[in-house]
């Protein structure tokens, strides 16, 4: 593991990575690794790591939450029995953007009562998520008990190098179990495009798994939900009732 991999996840596990100022007698000398903190109105690099910022209120760029949450606007469609695994599956939108042979991603963390919701930004290298896309995440965490505030981030790759996909799933596992550890909550949906998750997960969306020791799902992204609400929001909507993610 690389020097700033190691430091991306002491910050991300709540521990604060150091070097000596002055050298040390007989030790080899020691980089000085530093990331510009996150602004709102600046793009995130690809080198800086997940971001563990307090939660602060909404930026004054995101739109306000509409008063219709999603699961009122879902209540016209019959609530199902079960889900199949593989029973009316949505066509994944857009692939994920690759950067050097490397995934390349952004996840914005919003915490819920017991619930961490993690969203991919349909552009990584924007400062948030979109104006159509803001209202529907602040909807859906306000399911969890959640209010829409500023967010944790995760960036992929971590710095300038590429990051093969195992590699970014052990960060991302490492970047859940530090919110956890800072703030609770034994929970994970995340709302990904197909492709990411297949990269990440290996697996269908839709199916509850375990993620060190929490319950997670993955279900549809916020943008193939804006595009195809017809067939992401109800397939989204279904595997969060019968696998327990449905805010009760």
């Amino acid at each position: 593991m690389n020097e700033a991999y190691r430091q991306s996840y002491l910050q991300a596990l709540g521990l604060t990575p150091w070097v000596a100022r002055a050298p040390l007698p007989g030790a080899a000398p020691s980089p000085w690794l530093e990331w510009e903190d996150e602004t709102e109105n600046s793009a995130p690099p690809a080198a800086t790591p997940a971001s563990s910022d307090p939660v602060d209120p909404a930026p004054a760029h995101q739109s306000p939450a509409p008063s219709v949450s999603l699961k009122d606007s879902l209540q016209e469609a019959p609530k199902p029995k079960a889900v199949a695994a593989t029973a009316d599956a949505p066509a994944p939108q857009k692939p994920v953007p690759v950067h050097g042979k490397g995934l390349t991603f952004t996840l914005e963390a919003h915490q819920g009562t017991d619930t961490w919701l993690l969203c991919a930004q349909e552009d990584s290298q924007a400062p948030g998520l979109g104006r159509f896309e803001a209202p529907l995440m602040a909807s859906l965490l306000a399911l969890f008990q959640g209010r829409p505030g500023r967010p944790r981030r995760f960036y992929c790759p971590l710095t300038d190098q590429p990051m093969q996909a195992d590699e970014a799933a052990q960060a991302l596992a490492a970047f859940i179990a530090g919110l956890s550890a800072q703030a609770g909550g034994s929970r994970v949906l995340m709302l990904l495009p197909e492709s990411l998750n297949q990269a990440l997960f290996s697996q269908p969306r839709y199916q509850a798994f375990d993620l060190g020791g929490r319950k997670a799902l993955v279900v549809s992204s916020l943008s193939e939900m804006l595009e195809d609400p017809a067939t992401h929001k109800k397939a989204s909507w279904q595997a969060m009732q019968e696998h327990g993610f449905d805010g009760t």
